[in-house]
C-alpha cells in the first residue's frame, strides 16, 4: 500500500473494518479447474468476459470467472488489501497511468514484460501503449480495453444545416456555430460535478499541443504556461461564444435529445457508443469525428484503457499470465469488442457497428499521436484535485476565472508531485 493510502485507510476504524469485511465476504478461494478469477467493478461486463472467455478456453483451455465488487467507492481500496494476501483473485481490473503505478509500486503486481514482447511481435497491440502500462522500466499489466475521445454528432442536424464533417479546427467552430443559429446547442457538456470536467481541458491542450500535454502531465512544463492559458481562453470563448449546454445536462440526457433535434454534439468516448445503439439509436442517426488539431499542429487523440493486471498472490499464477498473454489476440479481442461495441487495444479487432469501426479506420489511416486520458497520466490526487477546479470552471468559465483555475492547479501540482516523488 502507498502511504497516502495507509493514511486514508487508518483515518477510521469502521471503514477499515467494512472494507475486510467486504474484502472476506468475496469468494476468493481457487476457482474450478480451466478457470481463473477476476476481480471487477463493472458488474455488466460478465456477458462479454463470458464471450471472450470461450475463445480463450479454446486457445488456452481456461476461462475467466468474473468477480464483481458492489461498491465502486471501494474496490480500490479492497484490491489493495486482497491483492497482498492468499484473498487475491487471479487477475485484476484496473487502470492504466499513474494509478498503475500507484499500485505497482507497493510490489504487489507481476511483472508481464515477457507477455508484452509476445504480443507486440504478434502484432497483437500498438508498442507505443506499452509505456502507460509501465512503471520503472516494468510492465504489470495489459490493455483490458481501448476508448478513444472524439465528437459524436447528429447526421440529421448536420445534414437539414449544410454542415460537413469538420476537418479542421476552425471548421469545427464553424459546424458549432452554424448550429448555434440554427436553435441547436452546439455541444452537450456534462462533467461540473464529475470527472467529466476533464474532457475539454485534455482535448484542447491534445489539439493546441500535444508534446506540452505530455509535459504538463509528466511533471515536466507549468500549468500557467502558453498553452494552458490558450487552452483555458479558448475553453471561456466557446462557453461566451453559446456553444455548450448548461451544467445540469448530462449524457444520460443525449438519446432524448437527438429524438427531439435538439443536439449537435458531443466530446466523449466511445466507449458510450453502445449506450447508445441499445437506447434505441443507429448508424443513421450518429457519426463520429475525430477533433483535428488547431492550426499547423499533429494530430493528436486522448486514449482511455483499463489494465489486465496479474497479482503477484495469483492462485493460478501460470494460467493467468497466460490469460494476459492471449487477451489481445485477435480472436478474443474480436468476440470482446463484440460485447463492448468499441475499438479495440488490436487494431485488428473491430466492432459491427459502423459507428465506431469508421473511427477507428480513419485513426488508423491518420496515424495521430495517442495521449494518456487525464484521468490517468498524473499522480491521482493532483488530477481529481485538478478536475474539481476545473468543474468549478464550467459553473464560471470566465477568462479570469480560467487564469485563477491554472494558478490552483499549478500549486496542486506543486505540492502532489513532491509527495508522488518522495514516496
Amino acid at each position: 500500500m502507498t502511504r497516502r493510502s495507509a493514511l486514508a485507510l487508518g483515518g477510521g476504524g469502521l471503514l477499515a473494518m467494512a472494507l475486510a469485511s467486504c474484502a472476506r465476504g468475496s469468494d476468493t478461494r481457487p476457482s474450478a479447474p480451466g478457470t481463473v478469477t477476476l476481480n471487477s467493478d463493472n458488474p455488466t461486463w460478465g456477458p462479454g468476459y463470458a464471450a471472450a472467455s470461450a475463445v480463450l478456453d479454446e486457445r488456452i483451455g481456461y476461462r475467466i470467472t468474473s468477480r464483481s465488487v458492489a461498491s465502486v467507492a471501494n474496490y480500490g481500496q479492497i484490491i489493495r488489501m486482497t491483492a497482498q494476501t492468499d484473498s487475491t483473485t487471479d487477475l485484476i481490473k484496473w487502470t492504466n497511468g499513474y494509478r498503475l503505478q500507484d499500485i505497482a509500486r507497493a510490489d504487489i503486481l507481476t511483472d508481464l514484460d515477457p507477455v508484452w514482447d509476445a504480443v507486440i511481435e504478434r502484432g497483437w497491440v500498438d508498442p507505443a501503449q506499452r509505456e502507460s502500462f509501465s512503471y520503472r522500466g516494468r510492465t504489470y499489466g495489459v490493455p483490458l480495453y481501448k476508448s478513444y475521445y472524439a465528437v459524436f454528432y447528429s447526421k440529421k442536424a448536420f445534414a437539414e444545416h449544410g454542415i460537413e464533417v469538420p476537418t479542421t479546427f476552425d471548421g469545427v467552430m464553424d459546424a458549432a456555430q452554424t448550429l448555434k443559429d440554427a436553435g441547436i446547442t452546439p455541444f452537450l457538456s456534462p462533467g461540473a460535478t464529475t470527472w467529466e470536467a476533464e474532457i475539454w481541458f485534455m482535448q484542447l491542450l491534445a489539439s493546441i499541443d500535444p508534446d506540452y500535454y505530455k509535459a504538463v502531465t509528466t511533471n515536466e512544463a507549468s500549468y500557467r504556461e502558453d498553452p494552458a492559458v490558450q487552452a483555458m481562453d479558448l475553453w471561456s470563448g466557446m462557453y461566451a461564444d453559446g456553444f455548450f449546454s448548461a451544467p445540469d445536462v448530462t449524457s444520460n440526457d443525449l438519446p432524448g435529445l437527438v429524438g427531439k433535434g435538439q443536439f449537435g454534439m458531443m466530446l466523449y468516448g466511445t466507449w458510450f457508443a453502445n449506450t447508445l445503439l441499445a437506447a434505441g439509436l443507429a448508424d443513421d442517426d450518429i457519426g463520429f469525428f475525430r477533433v483535428p488539431p488547431r492550426g499547423s499542429t499533429e494530430p493528436a487523440i486522448v486514449v482511455e484503457s483499463g489494465s489486465l493486471s496479474v497479482p503477484v498472490k495469483a492462485h493460478r499464477h501460470d494460467a493467468a499470465v497466460a490469460v494476459a498473454e492471449n487477451w489481445l489476440a485477435t480472436d478474443v479481442q474480436t468476440a470482446w469488442v463484440g460485447f463492448l461495441g468499441d475499438t479495440s487495444p488490436n487494431p485488428e479487432a473491430l466492432p459491427e457497428s459502423d459507428l465506431v469501426k469508421d473511427l477507428a479506420r480513419d485513426i488508423a489511416d491518420t496515424g495521430p499521436t495517442e495521449l494518456t486520458r487525464y484521468w490517468e497520466a498524473s499522480p491521482t490526487p493532483l488530477v481529481e484535485g485538478n478536475v474539481a477546479d476545473l468543474g468549478a470552471f464550467m459553473v464560471n468559465p470566465s477568462k479570469a476565472n480560467g487564469a485563477a483555475t491554472l494558478r490552483s492547479m499549478e500549486d496542486r501540482a506543486r505540492t502532489e508531485w513532491k509527495i508522488w516523488n518522495a514516496a
